[in-house]
């Protein structure tokens, strides 16, 4: 973090021109900009600032036009020392339901309730929402698109739109602000999952994180490089990624349970008083999965369900031409249970059917 000031320098250039440097507030660079009477910032330091609630957007960027990107960040700062909980949505920008997670949870609670902190960016990746896709949507050289959870940390200089903007948030507002981080997601579109987290075992607190979410099923997953998850994982901060349904749609139930799970870790890291849930079924846990893949294009017929037991052999789908004749029939590789099943019928060759975790 750069050195905080408590006062903004001002500095006069001539006796017909002044310029206003905008320095350090007490946990915040204010840019000078508002967006409906809401600051405008350029770095966040959440432990500088005073008990209460804050909502802010942070310039991350700019677009090819020359207009600022400005990404959504809510603070809640309880009265108590403790924790601090930072919760992203819309890494990838068609993944709405942890938009709405946050936004709950926020108008929830208030600052007598918690100890620590609750942080939230309701959409970290502005440029993919507004043009509903998952990816980072650049427009230099052409247009480009890339998929942010792939980038992380990012970069603060060099080529790349995608790895700056990127970079710019992780530095300036994701990782000096997190004890501990859940990063929320959906299925990409076309498909589904259930209630479902990725999660390092290898990190003790992310493994009691992934349990206290109650979750239908858990990936024992060692991460992958640029993710959000496995950044902050390599920075020392226990998190996890957590999975909640389809893109594109709120889903009430994915929604009012992932607030849930989230209270239980913020209970059981001492941010909320209250006792722990207790969750109706233990999880499914595996450790790998495969995915089936259609190999010709056509129209799918899933035959299994989300978390159905399937075994070896087991006929899971059916692929049928424009005619409606039968074209390939599709059958389990292994025991298992059903992860993720695909929404949209149509298939190209290569598409996901269904994904069986073992």
């Amino acid at each position: 973090m750069i050195w905080r000031l408590c006062f903004t320098v001002v500095l006069t250039v001539c006796s017909s021109f002044v310029a206003v440097i905008p320095l350090w507030a007490q946990g915040y660079v204010d840019t000078g900009d508002r967006i409906d009477g809401i600051a405008v910032i350029s770095e966040l330091e959440v432990d500088a600032l005073a008990a209460g609630r804050y909502q802010f957007y942070f310039q991350a960027g700019w677009r090819s036009t020359g207009e600022k990107i400005h990404v959504p960040i809510l603070v809640l700062k309880g009265l108590g020392k403790g924790k601090k909980l930072l919760l992203t949505a819309a890494v990838h920008g068609d993944e709405l339901n942890g938009i709405q997670v946050i936004h709950s949870l926020f108008n929830q609670l208030d600052e007598h309730e918690i100890s620590g902190a609750l942080i939230g960016v309701p959409g970290v990746n502005q440029p993919g929402l507004h043009a509903n896709n998952r990816h980072f949507v650049g427009t230099s050289g052409g247009g480009h698109m890339v998929d942010p959870n792939r980038l992380f940390p990012g970069a603060m200089t060099g080529g790349g739109a995608a790895s700056l903007y990127v970079g710019t948030i992780w530095d300036k507002v994701l990782r000096d602000n997190a004890d501990i981080a859940v990063d929320l997601h959906t299925q990409s579109r076309g498909a589904a999952y259930p209630l479902f987290v990725f999660a390092d075992f290898a990190n003790a607190t992310a493994q009691q994180m992934a349990y206290a979410l109650m979750p239908d099923m858990i990936k024992n997953d060692p991460g992958q490089a640029g993710t959000l998850e496995t950044a902050y994982i390599s920075n020392g901060i226990p998190a996890v990624t957590f999975e909640l349904g389809a893109a594109g749609v709120w889903q009430k139930d994915m929604i009012a349970r992932a607030e849930l799970g989230i209270q239980n870790v913020m209970r059981i890291h001492g941010i909320l008083d209250g006792v722990v849930t207790k969750p109706l079924k233990t999880p499914f846990v595996g450790s790998n999965y495969t995915n089936i893949y259609s190999v010709e294009g056509g129209l799918s017929h899933i035959l299994v369900d989300l978390q159905a037991q399937v075994s070896k052999g087991d006929h899971i789908a059916t692929i049928v031409d424009p005619l409606g004749r039968e074209v390939r029939r599709y059958y389990a590789p292994h025991d298992g249970q059903v992860l993720s099943v695909a929404t949209d019928p149509r298939r190209e060759a290569g598409a996901m059917l269904v994904r069986i975790l073992q």
